[in-house]
């Protein structure tokens, strides 16, 4: 008996992906509504696959084109990702196009590279006042973790371990961008202000997510941030691609900055970025904490709680200077001693 041929549609293709990040599935959802737009727009077809397959090259690629500039007030990225996987779509549908052609026959609009704004102490300081206690140790957790939103929102009490003033962090490779599980930490003050939201939490509860739906719990953090933005003043906006200068990735990278500047390779290792040197990999928890509480004080926020890092932080470094002066003194006592022996053995020889 011959086997039925099996139809490739949309839902085959959204069916086969089933297994991708929830997030990823809803970008190919919204992509492939809006090429199916430009579709019934030009041929009064939703789905004109079939007749794209009767185009020749040419015409094939002015139609593609056409799509592209469609979207020309969408940011350059943004169009790129979007063909990028129109492109996956249109070969699992049997229309195969050459790397080649595509950088020969199609245009995109460049990326212009803004300076990015860099956040301040006093703007972190000025965000995080009038925000809820539960938000604002929200924001502390992601800066000082070297966190992803994304991450964030999906992390459950049993994925912390407040046996130490330092929360240690097990992110699993399940809510980890590229699947890849870490270690990363929590700074003191940040741990400090956690722990009350803690103790009314049962293991399996999310810590800061609202729904477990991480993509809606993402987009509630998101207005919070600018609605807070728009209420101090910070809700300044790029000229390029009119995004707000300031947003909740920035919380991230000014605890990567802030660590990169004493170990940039520890920096990408806590904040889960490849790239970083395979040693990290083989230092225990315990040895990264020590590691990180030599420049916790760089991701400490509240003004007292800043100065009490960079006092306790001192107070380390002098501890380890009168090590090694006791440890020099020690050497030369001993260095002493055998000079004497020495002498006494040249004096009984002669």
């Amino acid at each position: 008996m011959a086997l039925k041929k099996l139809l490739r549609t949309k839902e085959t293709f959204m069916a086969k992906m089933i297994t991708r990040d929830p997030k990823t599935l809803e970008g190919y959802t919204h992509t492939l509504q809006n090429f199916e737009n430009y579709c019934m727009e030009k041929t009064g077809k939703v789905d004109c696959i079939e007749d794209l397959k009767k185009f020749d090259e040419t015409d094939l690629f002015e139609f593609l084109q056409g799509w592209i500039n469609q979207n020309h007030d969408r940011a350059p990225r943004t169009v790129k990702n979007y063909f990028s996987q129109v492109k996956k779509y249109l070969h699992y549908r049997g229309i195969k196009l050459h790397p080649q052609d595509i950088k020969e026959e199609l245009d995109f609009r460049r990326n212009m590279q803004e300076d990015l704004y860099g956040l301040s102490l006093e703007d972190i300081q000025t965000i995080l006042k009038p925000l809820r206690y539960k938000h604002r140790v929200q924001f502390l957790c992601q800066l000082s973790g070297l966190m992803r939103v994304g991450e964030t929102v999906q992390l459950r009490k049993k994925h912390l371990d407040g046996s130490g003033l330092n929360i240690i962090v097990k992110i699993p490779p399940t809510i980890a961008k590229f699947k890849k599980g870490r270690t990363t930490f929590f700074s003191k003050e940040a741990s400090r202000l956690l722990r009350p939201i803690l103790r009314k939490l049962d293991d399996d509860d999310l810590v800061f997510g609202t729904n477990e739906n991480h993509i809606f719990s993402e987009l509630n953090v998101e207005q919070i941030m600018r609605r807070t933005l728009k209420k101090v003043g910070l809700d300044m906006r790029y000229e390029s691609n009119n995004r707000f200068m300031i947003n909740t990735h920035s919380f991230r990278a000014y605890g990567i900055t802030k660590v990169s500047r004493h170990d940039s390779n520890f920096a990408k290792k806590l904040a889960g970025q490849k790239g970083y040197l395979d040693e990290y990999d083989r230092m225990t928890d315990a040895e990264k904490l020590e590691l990180y509480q030599k420049i916790e004080s760089d991701l400490t926020i509240d003004d007292t709680a800043k100065l009490k890092a960079e006092n306790d932080k001192l107070q380390e470094e002098r501890k380890e200077i009168d090590e090694l002066r006791e440890m020099a003194n020690m050497d030369r006592k001993l260095i002493e001693k055998l000079m004497e022996r020495l002498d006494l053995k040249l004096d009984k020889k002669e």
